[in-house]
């Protein structure tokens, strides 16, 4: 038997029932729990220690995240730039075969969700997020070989299966180095990226679309960019980025204790590479995770649809292929600017996540219905005002990835939601798509009215998601005594359960944040 103070007692409330759940102390296989127990398990972590670790991870890792997310997403928006070119006449692509070659990336993402989890949790979340970006960069260079539809459909299969780990990727590697309060303003920072890349690379497409090569068309010159890029940034992520706070190189040896010591009190621990199928099943059960699972695939519905639409959508409205890629910048401005006020809010007030998910909605369904109500008499200028509007709802994305980060215990568990999380990416961009029929161009008002309900049926979502997590709450503090009221022991034991991976369901000490 372990002594009583290496055991880990916990009530763990399912439908109902307690059950009692034990640790031991040397059963712990957090990669970064010999530092925690070197800077003193009591001890506390002094709050200007805190900020001044924050901002070297900032100055050392964040410049990084935020140019290989940007990179990531104007990739995978290569396509509806392309398409303004001579990309469907030279590929011989007919019909519904642009709507099939912008799915067929989802199809790749949402086959590659259970390995690409599944690696994030057993292997170094930084090298796998390093080697799949490298891979996709190979592939967009590959693209500007395609000479017809089976050529092109093969190569955006393949960049959706080197995608795949991304997104899930960086959830989990923000939460090995930021504390929860943290996490909602860096999501915001490398999420706002998405917007602000596609700003720089739509004036450079913009720019291209005027080159004149004899080798190469400007949709090949696009991709000819962007493929360098992910290359380059790979290369870089490579030779810069740790895999966890206690292999920093930049860190001194006291300031990855402090590193590691902010972090544990997210009570979820640093990194374990052990994969539990108990803590999949308590996924499979927790009512949050089909919130955010519903949350998904009504919002990546619109978002399948225009991201690969959006420019032949803002075409009929301007009439000009060319110019529609420099004013359709203006949505991204609109976005990642929301973006940024936001992540700046974020570290002022606590318990946006689930404001972030609803508010922005609301300018995203104003300016849906203007387009939609002014089809055939609206001002032209006012028109491509309220589809700059539209994109309102990319500000919801960053804060959803942050809700898995900070109200998901347990690394397995945070894996399986965000493998699942992206799985329903998938499937509402596969979906997407298809809602933009040719007998429906070029106005698309039947897209446009079911991408409104879309963002409707999100709205509500988010409000009883946010509901939902009062709730828990609450009768957690009923259950367990307010955690404004426990002792430093219990607070202490929250932490170490954390290390243990224990999940937020089985820790008792666990709060969530809204």
């Amino acid at each position: 038997m372990f002594p009583i103070s290496q055991m880990s007692t916990i009530d763990e409330t399912k439908s109902g029932s307690v059950t009692e759940v034990q640790v031991p102390e040397e059963a712990i296989k957090d990669v970064a729990y010999e530092l925690f127990q070197e800077g003193g398990a009591n001890d506390e972590v002094d709050p200007k220690d805190s900020s001044r670790i924050a901002r070297k991870l900032d100055v050392h890792m964040m410049w990084v995240l935020c140019t290989l997310y940007g990179i990531n997403y104007v990739d995978k928006a290569a396509l509806a730039w392309a398409v303004l070119f001579t990309f469907e006449e030279d590929l011989g692509l007919t019909g519904s075969d642009y709507s099939w070659v912008s799915s067929i990336f989802y199809f790749g993402y949402l086959g590659a969700q259970l390995p690409a989890s599944y690696l994030l949790q057993r292997f170094p979340v930084g090298k796998v997020i390093c080697f799949s970006s490298f891979a996709w960069g190979i592939i967009m260079l590959a693209h500007m070989g395609c000479k017809n539809y089976a050529g092109i459909l093969v190569c955006r299969f393949l960049l959706g299966v080197f995608e795949a780990p991304v997104s899930g990727g960086f959830v989990l590697f923000t939460s090995l180095f930021y504390t929860r309060k943290e996490q909602v303003s860096r999501t915001m920072y490398w999420g706002s990226m998405q917007g602000i890349f596609y700003v720089i690379f739509g004036f450079i497409t913009y720019g291209l679309g005027h080159a004149h090569s004899s080798s190469l068309k400007e949709w090949q010159l696009i991709y000819l960019v962007l493929g360098l890029c992910s290359v380059i940034i790979a290369c870089v992520w490579f030779a810069l980025i740790p895999d966890s706070p206690d292999k920093a190189r930049f860190l001194s040896k006291e300031e990855k204790i402090i590193a590691v010591k902010r972090v544990s009190k997210n009570m979820m621990g640093v990194k374990t590479n052990d994969w539990k199928y108990s803590q999949v099943w308590d996924c499979l059960v927790d009512p949050k995770t089909w919130l955010m699972v519903a949350f998904i695939i009504f919002s990546m519905i619109p978002n399948g649809g225009l991201t690969n639409f959006g420019s032949l959508v803002l075409k009929s409205i301007v009439h000009n292929r060319v110019q529609s890629i420099a004013i359709g910048v203006g949505s991204s401005f609109f976005s990642s600017g929301q973006m940024l006020i936001y992540s700046v809010l974020s570290m002022k007030y606590h318990n946006l996540r689930t404001i972030g998910m609803s508010a922005p909605l609301l300018l995203a369904i104003a300016g849906l219905s203007a387009v939609y109500a002014t089809e055939d008499h609206g001002a032209k200028w006012g028109r491509v005002f309220a589809y700059w509007m539209i994109n309102s709802y990319a500000v919801t994305w960053p804060f959803a990835l942050s809700i898995i980060g900070s109200n998901y215990a347990g690394h397995t568990k945070r894996a399986t939601m965000s493998m699942l999380l992206l799985i329903f990416f998938a499937v509402g961009n596969i979906i997407g798509p298809f809602c933009f029929t040719s007998e429906d161009a070029p106005k698309y008002t039947k897209a446009l009215a079911t991408n409104l309900g879309c963002f409707c049926a999100c709205f509500l979502i988010a409000v009883l998601l946010r509901l939902y997590l009062i709730w828990e709450n609450r009768r957690r503090d009923a259950k367990y005594g307010p955690v404004a009221e426990l002792t430093e022991d219990e607070r202490q034991q929250g932490i170490i359960n954390g290390m243990k991976d224990l999940t937020d369901t089985e820790n008792k000490e666990f709060r969530f944040v809204l």
